[in-house]
């Protein structure tokens, strides 16, 4: 199961009424809702990575690194980054998540916290992982671009940042994605024009971008782009880019604390 046949059972859903305070905007609230249900539960409790990480985690990631799991969700990445050896620590804002990861898993070091809101020193973190798109359910936008450059303060000098985002190309009416879902597929087509969207999945609300959005919005925080890594479906870097459902991101703060991004990725190699 990967992350678009994850959320395809529940795109065509209506949002139900979220049970938290209401100053919490509504999208964001709907999100924590759903993060409290066991559909979400059931969702988020698989344990092996997506093809694109199985490339890009080894690469830029080494063992006794330190790894902060960010939206780590029910510990999935977690879990993984810990038995291959490095220094793990998840976070996610879902207190259901946290819970149920904890006794799933006493032996890892899961933590409750907001992504746009991060505990910990400067410079603290060798790398940071948000997988399945956890970025993209930030709201408003604002909490996004906090999460940004909280990531940025927190990874050490020559620390990687790797990331998830969905991709609003995908939602063209011509794409070869999202046909188990058309109804919801034709709704939000005409979205692919823009650069960045929110949009409705069943219960949850996420954002939508354009590579070219994303990579501009990390670079402010001062990171920069070391690789984009989309589906290897059509055998054409820039057509899997284009119509890819999500697409994942490597950023790299720039110092020298460590060996450039692509030397270690060599040497991981």
């Amino acid at each position: 199961m990967n992350a678009v046949e994850a959320s395809a059972n529940v795109r065509d859903q209506k949002p139900e009424k979220a049970a938290v305070p209401d100053e919490i905007p509504p999208e964001l609230a709907a999100n924590l809702a759903y993060y409290e249900s066991q559909d979400a539960v059931n969702t988020y409790s698989f344990y092996r990575f997506l093809p694109e990480e199985e490339v890009l985690i080894p690469k830029y990631f080494k063992v006794g690194d330190s790894v902060l799991d960010l939206a780590c969700g029910m510990g999935r990445t977690t879990r993984l980054l810990h038995e291959m050896g490095m220094h793990v620590r998840g976070v996610d804002r879902s207190e259901n998540f946290v819970k149920l990861t904890n006794q799933r898993f006493p032996y890892l070091d899961i933590r409750l916290g907001s992504y746009d809101d991060i505990q910990e020193e400067d410079s603290s973190f060798t790398n940071i992982l948000i997988a399945l798109n956890g970025i993209d359910y930030a709201f408003p936008e604002t909490q996004r671009v906090k999460t940004l450059k909280e990531c940025a303060r927190v990874l050490k000098p020559g620390g990687i940042l790797i990331y998830s985002s969905h991709n609003l190309k995908s939602l063209h009416w011509c794409s070869p994605y999202y046909w188990r879902s058309l109804r919801w597929k034709f709704r939000n087509g005409f979205r692919a024009f823009r650069t960045r969207s929110y949009v409705w999945e069943g219960s949850e609300c996420s954002l939508y971008n354009e590579p070219s959005y994303a990579v501009r919005q990390t670079e402010e925080t001062g990171l920069k782009l070391v690789e984009i890594r989309g589906f290897n479906r059509f055998k054409s870097s820039r057509i899997d880019l284009y119509f890819s459902p999500y697409i994942h991101y490597v950023f790299e703060k720039p110092g020298t604390q460590q060996l450039p991004a692509r030397r270690r990725a060599e040497n991981n190699g």
